[in-house]
């Protein structure tokens, strides 16, 4: 039992209010939603094995049927299996996910940050090459980066063509994100608590305006990048790299209903193997809360043998993407690095500490658990000390879930009358969060007043000359398992303008 006496591994009988509107009527499960998420991230590992040759299309599609039976007994435990929520619900989710990824760029209908110069043609030479992609050379190299946000669209980009991978990548996404957000509305209670919770979600980030104004960066440009250091706001993370965030937000869903006795804690233990292939970093970010819930099992006697089957099952379907992913992981380089003190100091009393401070005067930290709130303030405070290759990947991706639980701790706090005692703590919040609106709202008008982003016309090494590390490796350098043994080799003969247009940058 926890410290408010609920099982850690099974969901209680009363999750949901009777009389909450929200979760009465004709609708869909949040067991469904929860099915949808696993299943798609299980297909996506059979999809790695088929994109390395190591099983064959029909072994693929039986995997589409098969894995997710599999795994039903354990996403059926998923909130209570006798609520819906309501079609309306999931529509308004959907248009909400469908918005956000046509403004970040997604099906090139608006301007798309420079991210993705690179991740277009990705998806093209997936969709043009066969599988894996080879380049050749004297030291032939394999693509190898997540590629879980890439292999279902690209499957289809090669059944019709590289515009429908385009449109099947922001279907693809839209769909997760649209899961995403119905099943977090189950942690939230009537309408008006939801409809905050999806603006808080939507408009969390940092006060980079201020650190911009006194760095003196332009405002209207990528303020995020005043410091050297960033915590990205949602809007930023869906725009620039949405398989990190799916894959950190997922996990964090998946925590924080297991913390509110909504799903079983084998289900967070499932998703974080299996997350792996959209965003090692993210993975690597929802690791501590993965040991939360695997000690809170162990010390409270609530581990079985049979809730052990899942988890196992995922761990082994991971296993050829964690061995992919790691492939060749030195030329990347990780390691950790001293802090910059007077700009680490200002991310964090910008960004983070503000939101601390507040809820602690709040008292708003215990509905998931005063250890919930010390992991997300542990991650946080250290993320930006480490270094995975020569950017500040690690602290922008590895801080995506535990962002992602600190915006539904504050969108807990916002949906509930505050006493006389939460006040001062409550309006910190407020006004640390409305001044941080700066951030998305940039964001925003970037996508609205740029011009949409061109066709892709290059292969990647066009893009990128030879190749950055964290993208291509060696092929020898690939476990001899799940090596390609003939693998047809690439030689692109990329024009020397890789766009059908201007693709402006945000000024820097």
């Amino acid at each position: 039992m926890d410290h408010k006496g609920r099982s850690v591994l099974a969901p209680g009988p009363a999750l949901h209010a009777r009389d909450d509107p929200a979760i009465v009527g004709y609708g869909i499960r949040p067991a469904t939603l929860a099915s949808a998420l696993v299943s798609f991230l299980v297909f996506d590992q059979v999809m790695l094995w088929h994109f390395l040759g190591l099983v064959p299309p029909i072994l693929v599609v039986s995997a589409l049927v098969a894995l997710p039976v599999a795994f039903w007994p354990l996403t059926r435990r998923t909130a209570a299996t006798s609520a819906r929520l309501p079609w309306k619900l999931l529509g308004i989710c959907f248009a909400v996910s469908l918005v956000v990824y046509i403004l970040g760029g997604e099906g090139r209908l608006f301007y798309a940050n420079v991210d993705w110069q690179v991740r277009g043609a990705v998806l093209r030479d997936l969709v043009n090459y066969p599988w894996p992609v080879v380049y050749d050379g004297a030291d032939p190299k394999i693509l190898r980066l997540p590629l879980g946000m890439y292999l279902v669209p690209a499957w289809i980009g090669k059944q019709y063509g590289f515009p429908a991978a385009e449109l099947a990548e922001l279907l693809q996404n839209t769909l997760l994100l649209t899961a995403v957000l119905a099943l977090g509305s189950t942690l939230f209670t009537g309408t008006r608590a939801r409809l905050i919770a999806l603006g808080v979600f939507l408009g969390f980030s940092g006060m980079d305006v201020i650190g911009a104004l006194l760095t003196g960066y332009p405002i209207y440009s990528h303020i995020e990048q005043w410091s050297i250091y960033q915590f990205s706001s949602h809007i930023t993370q869906a725009f620039w790299v949405p398989q990190h965030s799916l894959a950190g937000w997922i996990g964090a869903l998946c925590y924080l209903l297991w913390r509110d006795d909504k799903a079983p804690a084998a289900l967070l233990f499932c998703v974080v193997p299996l997350s792996a292939l959209l965003s090692p970093l993210a993975f690597m970010g929802l690791l501590p809360f993965a040991a939360h819930a695997a000690v809170s099992v162990v010390l409270r006697r609530e581990l079985h043998v049979r809730e052990l089957a899942s988890p196992a099952l995922a761990v082994l379907l991971s296993l050829p993407s964690l061995a992919y992913l790691t492939a060749a992981a030195d030329t990347v380089g990780a390691h950790f690095e001293p802090p910059v003190i007077p700009q680490y100091l200002a991310i964090e009393l910008l960004e983070i500490v503000p939101f601390f401070v507040g809820l602690k005067l709040a008292a708003r930290t215990d509905r998931f658990g005063r250890t919930t709130f010390a992991i997300v303030a542990i991650i946080l405070l250290l993320a930006p000390l480490g270094k995975v290759g020569r950017g500040i990947d690690f602290v922008m991706r590895v801080s995506i879930p535990a962002l992602a639980i600190l915006s539904v701790l504050i969108a807990d706090l916002f949906s509930t009358p505050p006493d006389a005692s939460g006040r001062r703590g409550r309006r910190i919040v407020l006004g640390a969060f409305l001044i941080g609106l700066a951030t998305p709202a940039t964001e925003i008008g970037r996508a609205i007043f740029f011009p949409r982003s061109p066709a892709p016309l290059c292969s990647y090494l066009g893009v990128v000359p030879g190749g950055a590390t964290d993208y291509v490796a060696s092929l020898s350098r690939l476990p001899v398992w799940i090596r390609p043994n003939e693998p047809a080799m690439v030689r692109p003969r990329d024009p020397k303008q890789c766009w059908n247009g201007p693709w402006p940058k945000p000024i820097t």
